[in-house]
């Protein structure tokens, strides 16, 4: 099963910007760090973003948009699910990817679920 994300966790986006996520709960820890449930994700900002060629069209990431995977089915804290270390999706950089963002450490392996 995969780990649950926490604040603890690393998440990027494809041009290497680092996501800024704060937990909405501290109902449930790992480690002293707070689980990340789904609507922590959806109101994620992007800091760093390397994707700045305005000659090319470019937008850099700056927040996002989607959650396209990894929101746990068995899970839930203060009523939305947790998020996993497959998650990923979507932001509102241009041009798009097909995946934008994505977990790069889970920052965990104590809190597992599926």
């Amino acid at each position: 099963m995969p780990a649950v994300l926490t604040t603890a966790s690393k998440l990027v986006c494809v041009h290497g910007g680092e996501l800024v996520v704060q937990a909405s709960t501290t109902a449930l820890t790992v480690d002293g760090s707070p689980v990340l449930v789904q609507a922590d994700l959806l109101a994620a900002t992007v800091s760093r973003c390397t994707n700045t060629n305005a000659n090319l069209g470019q937008i850099p990431c700056a927040k996002v948009t989607s959650v396209t995977e990894g929101v746990s089915t068995s899970l839930t804290v203060g009523g939305g699910p947790v998020m996993l270390e497959t998650a990923r999706g979507l932001t509102n950089a241009v041009p798009p990817q097909p995946v934008m963002w994505q977990v790069s450490t889970a920052g965990q392996s104590l809190l597992e679920a599926s």
